[in-house]
């Protein structure tokens, strides 16, 4: 009997293991894994304390302190190693490498989710209970802000919470053309008694995604966006290339809610207009209209107008009310940039940016087809503050000779240039009451088939957000990621896996035995 205690000591370590193996499993601790762990130390110090002598002796010899000694060290490095990773948790730093940088937040959305003041719960509900992409970009918003947190739930196992929910959009997908295969589910965010969901089908949940639901759950109510129509302002219904349903749709996407107006049929701009759009008009608006407009401006309004070179209407007398000059021209770029964008003389591209809200930490190009000057008057009326927004580059001048089919700069009737294509005016209105009025020299700039381009559609975005004031929310937004995967030829594959299955592990081998033989020599 006391000769078996003596080998106990095994069979004690291996039930305390078992116990806490079964925990970590399970992780739930019961009465039997505290029972395991009772008896196995039991046997560990009752094998110890009859093997005190074997144990004195064998610490005497000089293998024994040169093994303690190296335990101590080992200890020692792994408790340094422990002390190390410790640390690095508590204090994560992420390098994001990608040239897009699609493993960090863009700055709308760090923006948007540093506006999160109160506790925010994202109940993520996937197929199987987890989906490591989505993980990752929860991960990357709540460090960010420590009030938002978030569970996966798998709704096939809890469906209970799934049917409290309303889920119905979850499950996996795999594209027939590329082959990739993702999970796709419901995100149902809850922050103050306010609720967003985000619905994914047959495709990953991205950033925007994100970023767009939290937008929409601390703004709280909907703004109205109006767009006039009746004298061929761009249409927000047209999806062709000159429509505006691309720019309808990006306000849409940050919480805004975006209607057309007809004027002529309303005796005021409605109550309910955060800002008014004049998008492009082909013919002069009737008096009462632009009456309408400066009596909503007069009140504290926002009116974002956007005018085409002639023959379109320059809005002259309403615009030196607000102390800004539309110029009779259009300009041109004789820079040649924007040739290795494929854009002519007549499409300016733009670099160069005031020190204003909208444009703040804008780093990125705009492209302006076929614009004209948009320039501040100096000095102003007394009470308006005007300012230029963006310009062209040195080399390039406002056009006066609208006829010429070969336009040179005449220093004595064109606008030489760095030229104003943007101004900004503002004029307080009683107690906390601000007008708001942004003039651009184009409407194209914001049209299907600009919006797209580089900065575009956040300049446009930029420009609705802070005159509905949510100067809060600008920024660049998120860009989706780059397809980065190789396509090979069947042929290619065969000769990638034979390299990479046969050729390698052969070459390697082959390697070793020549060190091998040459040794033996």
């Amino acid at each position: 009997m006391k000769e078996q205690l003596k080998k106990a000591d095994l069979l004690g370590l291996a039930i305390i293991a078992a116990a806490v193996i079964s925990y970590s499993v399970r992780s739930i601790w019961s009465v039997y894994q505290t029972v395991a762990v009772v008896l196995g130390g039991l046997l560990v110090v009752a094998s110890l304390t009859l093997k005190t002598d074997e144990i004195r002796r064998s610490l005497g010899r000089r293998s024994a302190r040169f093994g303690i000694n190296s335990a101590a060290s080992v200890v020692f490095l792994i408790g340094i190693l422990a002390l190390v990773n410790y640390l690095g948790a508590q204090h994560v730093k992420r390098v994001d490498t990608t040239s897009e940088k699609i493993y960090s937040l863009s700055d709308q959305s760090t923006g948007v989710v540093q506006q999160v003041k109160q506790d925010l719960h994202v109940k993520a509900f996937y197929p199987g209970g987890d989906y490591a992409p989505a993980r990752d970009l929860l991960d990357l918003y709540k460090g960010r802000n420590s009030k938002m947190s978030y569970e996966f739930i798998d709704p096939d196992k809890q469906p209970q919470v799934a049917q409290q929910y309303s889920v119905t959009q979850y499950g996996d997908f795999q594209n027939p053309l590329s082959g990739e295969s993702y999970r796709y589910g419901t995100l149902v965010l809850e922050m103050g008694g306010k609720t967003e969901r985000i619905e994914k089908q047959s495709e990953p949940v991205r950033e925007e995604d994100i970023t767009n639901a939290l937008m929409k759950i601390v703004k709280g109510e909907k703004k109205t966006i109006y767009f006039t129509q009746g004298h061929g302002e761009k249409n927000i219904e047209d999806s062709e290339r000159n429509g505006y349903s691309n720019a309808k749709g990006g306000l849409e996407k940050e919480g805004y809610v975006v209607k057309a107006v007809n004027l002529v049929q309303e005796a005021k701009v409605l109550d309910d207009t955060a800002v008014l759009v004049v998008a492009g008009p082909m013919s002069e608006p009737f008096p009462n209209e632009m009456d309408q407009i400066d009596g909503f401006l007069n009140k504290g309004g926002s009116v974002l107008i956007l005018l085409d070179p002639p023959p379109a209407p320059s809005l002259s007398e309403f615009m030196k009310k607000w102390s800004i000059d539309v110029g009779n021209n259009f300009v041109v770029d004789a820079s040649g940039v924007g040739r290795l964008f494929g854009a002519g003389p007549t499409i300016p591209l733009v670099t160069r940016y005031s020190r204003h809200k909208i444009t703040e930490n804008f780093k990125v190009m705009t492209f302006f087809p076929f614009v004209r000057s948009v320039t501040p008057v100096d000095p102003p009326i007394n009470g308006v503050t005007v300012e230029k927004l963006l310009e062209s580059n040195e080399r390039s001048w406002g056009e006066t000779n609208l006829k010429s089919t070969e336009a040179t700069f005449d220093e004595k009737t064109d606008l030489k240039g760095p030229v104003s294509l943007a101004a900004v005016a503002t004029k307080p209105q009683g107690e906390n009451k601000k007008s708001r009025l942004v003039v651009y020299g184009n409407s194209a700039f914001a049209s299907n088939g600009a919006y797209g381009l580089q900065g575009n559609g956040n300049l446009f975005l930029n420009t609705v957000s802070w005159l509905a004031q949510d100067e809060n929310f600008i920024s660049i937004r998120p860009k989706s990621p780059d397809d980065r995967r190789i396509t090979m030829t069947e042929a290619q594959g065969r000769f990638v896996n034979y390299v990479l299955v046969l050729l390698l592990p052969v070459g390697i081998i082959g390697a070793g035995i020549r060190v091998w033989v040459r040794r033996r020599k």
